[in-house]
């Protein structure tokens, strides 16, 4: 893969900008904006060569079709597991955090209760009906003070002062006693992490809402992260970490080793007192553990091995679900596979084909869509490969065709010529490649000269035949002195013979002796000539059947005398019968008048106006037949 023009800029940019960044370092000058901007185009041609570099190596990986679908199912099965994997693993640590947090406040609970129990003289704090502190064992809460929280206190809560916690334990209506959580000597927090088997601690701190979450300042703590912000405030340290005293060693490896954090937040019962526009004050404890503890709370039971009971479960269905996902993998790869095979031979039999090598075929027995599409292309290389046997005879066809219009018109005489007593101008326009008018002028043994003009049925090659064997016969039979009515018998009989029903000739002769200026008309249905003669124009009809129909035929003659300066015209049944859009001939009328109007002009402006006339007639509406005019221009 040749890099693209721009890459090599790229290349050159980046090469410039390391000899400037090297010559302006060595310089030693104050040349920092200078240097400065070396470096920034040496980053900037950097990062676009290595993203170039990643998508050429990423389109050059998925180039094939092998590789582009086994990369698809990469993405589609192999991706989604690490990402599984990971909210998994979050959802597992939010719902770890929030059962050791859970514990933690029900086993704070149960550690005020044993204090009470245990230790009758806990400074004691007592309110009167209206919430105002009669009695109080703490010196930083004095009687006379106001306690709204102590008539609703229902379970141990905290308390705050300047720099300690306390915990305050329900003692009655209106009462409770105090237990100082931030002394190290109290041993609340030890009973705390024996209860729950966390290392715990417990600090107090100040809770704020912001517009990106809620912000909490504590003593010790300097970490900022978003949603929760923790700040360093100053002042007197968090109470000393707590380990359990039955709490295993701790052990190796992510399992054993404690790492898994949580901590649980409430609300001072004084915060109201406190409240300013630096928030409120608030209790965290803390807690750390591994995750072998949490599992063996989470499963524990009154027998032990119910808890392994579970962990069995639990492996039995990961590893069928493993062992299915391995499967339906290794099938995907399989599928993925028999694909890329079958298209690798449709690759190579269409690599065959443009070759031009046509007899490579796939023959595939799948029955899916790629196996349709094999069977089609096997096809379509038969179909292609017949046509083109077709289409080398219809090359030899048309060659040969393109030979025999040669001839034919080689067979036609010259359309100007001057002959013995008159001169003669003709047009001839075939509607094929091979036509079936004809026309000739030859001379006779007699010392006259024959006009003929005829109109075999039908087009092409078989009709071009029988025009060739026409004129060859013609002219074989005035040779041989047969004339009119005998020489159009012959000729009848031999079309006849030699030809099926549904091809016949139309044929038109006259015999003209320019000496006697008279001439003999044969017609064997070929439309009649017409004579122009002193602005007058006469239709020289003689009915008669075309050659070829019918054996023993007779077909009548009729002799003519002309004058000198006399036209006479001989035509197909092209002309008259060309149609216009409408499928309106252009007819005998329309033809009579153009001569009756032209014929005194001479030949070429008669011929010239007869075609410019048909022509406007028909518009771009293409010939259905043979349009052929003889003039003839008496002397």
């Amino acid at each position: 893969m040749r890099p693209r023009k721009s890459t090599w800029i790229w290349i050159g940019v980046l090469i410039a900008a390391i000899a400037a960044a090297a010559i302006l370092g060595g310089t030693g000058n104050d040349n920092g904006c200078l240097h400065l901007l070396a470096v920034a185009l040496i980053w900037s041609a950097a990062f676009v060569l290595v993203v170039r570099v990643l998508a050429n190596l990423f389109r050059l990986v998925i180039r094939r079709l092998t590789l582009r679908l086994a990369f698809s199912y990469f993405l589609i099965g192999i991706v989604p597991i690490p990402l599984l994997a990971t909210l998994l693993s979050l959802a597992s640590y939010m719902v770890a955090h929030q059962f050791m947090a859970n514990r933690l406040r029900r086993e704070m609970t149960a550690v005020g209760e044993a204090a009470l129990a245990a230790d009758g003289n806990l400074p004691e704090i007592r309110a009167d009906a209206d919430g105002v502190i009669v009695r109080s064992g703490l010196s930083w809460l004095h009687a006379g003070e106001k306690a709204p929280w102590l008539s609703g206190l229902a379970r141990p809560g905290f308390l705050a002062s300047e720099d300690r916690l306390w915990l305050a334990i329900p003692a009655g209506a209106r009462s409770a006693r105090v237990l100082d959580l931030s002394d190290p000597d109290t041993p609340g927090m030890q009973r705390l992490a024996d209860l729950t088997g966390y290392e715990v601690a417990i600090e107090m701190g100040t809770a704020a809402a912001e517009k990106g979450g809620l912000s909490i300042f504590t003593h010790d703590e300097a970490e900022s992260k978003r949603g929760i912000h923790v700040h360093t405030k100053g002042g007197t340290p968090a109470s000393p970490v707590r380990r359990p005293a039955n709490a295993r060693p701790a052990g190796g490896g992510p399992w054993g080793r404690e790492w898994i954090h949580a901590f649980y937040l409430e609300t001072v019962l004084n915060a109201v007192e406190k409240e300013s526009h630096t928030g409120r004050n608030v209790a965290i404890l803390q807690a750390t553990t591994s995750p072998a503890t949490l599992s063996d709370q989470l499963f524990a039971q009154g027998v032990a091995e119910i808890g392994r009971v579970f962990w069995i479960i639990f492996a039995v269905i990961a590893g069928i679900l493993l062992l299915v996902y391995l499967v339906a993998l290794a099938v995907a790869f399989s599928l993925v596979g028999s694909i890329a095979r079958s298209v690798n031979r449709l690759t190579r039999a269409a690599e065959a084909v443009a070759r031009g090598d046509f007899s490579l075929r796939i023959h595939s027995k799948s029955r899916d869509q790629i196996g349709d599409l094999a069977r089609t292309f096997d096809g379509m290389a038969d179909s292609i490969q017949r046509l083109l046997l077709v289409t080398a005879r219809k090359e030899r066809l048309e060659a040969e065709v393109a030979m025999a219009r040669t001839i034919q018109h080689k067979l036609l005489p010259p359309a100007a010529a001057t002959l013995p007593g008159f001169s003669v101008l003709a047009h001839f326009q075939p509607v094929a490649e091979i036509g079936g008018d004809y026309y000739d002028y030859l001379p006779m043994p007699d010392g006259r000269t024959a006009v003929a003009l005829g109109d075999v049925s039908g087009h092409g090659l078989p009709t071009g035949l029988l025009v060739a064997m026409a004129k060859a016969a013609l002219s074989t039979l005035l040779q041989a002195g047969h004339q009119s009515g005998d020489l159009f018998s012959r000729m009848n009989d031999l079309i006849h013979r030699s030809t099926e029903p549904r091809h016949y000739m139309t044929l038109c002769l006259l015999a003209y002796d320019a000496a006697k200026r008279r001439g003999t008309l044969t017609n064997a249905g070929q439309l009649p000539p017409y004579r122009i003669s002193g602005g007058r124009v006469e239709s020289l009809a003689l009915p008669a059947f075309p050659l070829g129909l019918f054996p023993d035929k007779t077909f009548p003659s009729q002799e003519y005398t002309f004058a000198a300066g006399d036209v006479v015209v001989i035509l197909s049944d092209g002309l008259v019968e060309a149609a216009d859009a409408l499928d309106e001939p252009f007819g005998f009328e329309r033809f009579e008048a153009i001569l009756r109007e032209e014929g005194g002009n001479g030949a070429e402006s008669l011929r010239n106006a007869l075609l410019a006339a048909i022509a406007a007639h028909t518009g771009e509406r293409p010939p259905e037949d043979d349009r052929t005019l003889v003039i003839l221009t008496l002397e």
